[in-house]
């Protein structure tokens, strides 16, 4: 008889524990309802299965193996690879004080990242009109039946922690003819497909890094939209705002953090990494994208967090704004 033996944080629809079968194994359960939103939650978990079943055969190591899936009353599940040693990449570096060791994580990520990468399958730059589509106006569409945040929608400006921003939705034009003007791909590649940090465990010990939770539903696998994700927790710091709670009033949206030495220090890494290996052009379609991860996830919000839905899509408002603002458009390296 298989047993519970810690609860772990899990995404906004499902849940992971780590279980002890009978004979002494452990492993990790990942479980989703069948029945409750289903198209974000189901749907999400099972384009997860899938991309862990090939790429744990594709690119070993990189992956946890998957033991075993299948239904259990109205709920699905998948149990995969545990890894005793392992640490939380986000956990990791916003915890880091020396610089030397979040580097040694950093280049490893890049190598583990650029093995997936190696792979070119062809591609059109007009997906990209699809990718719009799918994961800005439909998400967007999706939210616009709650009633809060419909109304959170009419201002033509918000605050976001002081500043002041033109709402999303009241420059989505602009933004949209922006990943037009800048989205040059016809190539394609392996991608996580949700590379967040918190979608990365490393074994300092054994200098390795393992990804987990990876996302088939990302209409174009491009290089550029996978570090816009690795933006999305650096720069955006995701994982810091959502462990918290925001104040939302009228327009006024406010949650601050304190400074994390480690993601700063990641992030200017990061951030030089891009400088060094992509083109002006390639770099604001990346910065273009990570406004869009805060985009895509609103309807996964929605169904747990209203509020949390509203303090992305400011965020989302507050990169755009910031994009447009920065006439430099490559950030400074601290």
């Amino acid at each position: 008889m298989n047993k519970i033996i810690k609860k772990f944080k899990g995404g906004s629809l499902s849940s992971t524990v780590l279980m002890e079968s009978y004979n002494g194994q452990f492993f990790v359960r990942k479980s989703v309802s069948l029945k409750e939103n289903r198209e974000y939650g189901f749907q999400r978990w099972y384009s997860q299965l899938k991309r862990i079943q090939r790429y744990s055969v594709l690119f070993p190591g990189l992956f946890p193996k998957l033991i075993n899936f299948g239904k259990d009353k109205n709920q699905a599940y998948m149990d995969i690879e545990y890894f005793n040693n392992a640490i939380n990449a986000q956990e990791y570096i916003k915890s880091c004080k020396n610089k030397k060791d979040i580097d040694i994580f950093f280049d490893l990520l890049m190598k583990s990242i650029n093995k997936m990468h190696k792979v070119k399958i062809d591609s059109s730059n007009n997906a990209i009109d699809l990718y719009l589509n799918e994961e800005v106006d439909q998400k967007l569409k999706d939210c616009l039946a709650d009633k809060k945040f419909s109304i959170f929608l009419k201002y033509d400006m918000i605050i976001f922690n002081g500043k002041k921003v033109k709402s999303f939705l009241h420059v989505l034009d602009k933004y949209k003819k922006m990943c037009l003007a800048h989205y040059a791909e016809n190539m394609e590649t392996f991608t996580h497909g949700n590379i967040t940090l918190e979608n990365i465990l490393y074994i300092p010990q054994e200098e390795r890094v393992i990804f987990i939770d990876p996302y088939e539903e990302n209409i174009v696998d491009s290089v550029l939209a996978e570090y816009s994700q690795l933006l999305q927790s650096s720069n955006a710091q995701y994982e810091r705002y959502n462990s918290k709670n925001s104040i939302v009033h009228n327009n006024n949206i406010e949650l601050n953090l304190p400074r994390s030495f480690g993601l700063e220090h990641f992030n200017n890494r990061l951030v030089g990494y891009l400088n060094e290996n992509f083109s002006t052009n390639d770099y604001i379609m990346i910065k273009l994208f990570e406004v869009s991860q805060f985009v895509r996830m609103l309807p996964f919000k929605l169904a747990v967090d209203k509020n949390k839905m509203i303090f992305f899509y400011g965020l989302a408002s507050y990169l755009f704004h910031m994009l447009e603002e920065n006439n430099n458009i490559k950030k400074d390296i601290k």
